[in-house]
């Protein structure tokens, strides 16, 4: 029995070898692929109707500017003659 790396091996060198001769050829059909799928999702009739969905707006940004605090009476000394 063969340890699975060498399975493992076998197999990235045929993806290697498949990539390097036909690689253009996969490419265009994964897009042609990739663009039929895409479609279809679009395309394709729901079998139940499109709900809403709530949406909750969280403001991200600044804090409002607040008043500033008053400041505190300065202090008084009191003098007894």
């Amino acid at each position: 029995m063969e340890h699975p790396v060498v399975y493992l091996t076998r197999v990235t060198r045929f993806l290697d070898r498949l990539v390097q001769e036909h690689g253009e050829y996969l490419f265009v059909g994964f897009v042609f692929l990739c663009l039929i799928i895409i479609t279809w999702i679009v395309v394709r009739r729901r079998k139940r109707p499109v709900h809403d969905v709530p949406v909750v707006i969280l403001p991200l940004g600044n804090a409002p500017r607040r008043e500033p605090d008053p400041e505190p009476p300065p202090f008084e000394e009191h003098h007894d003659h």
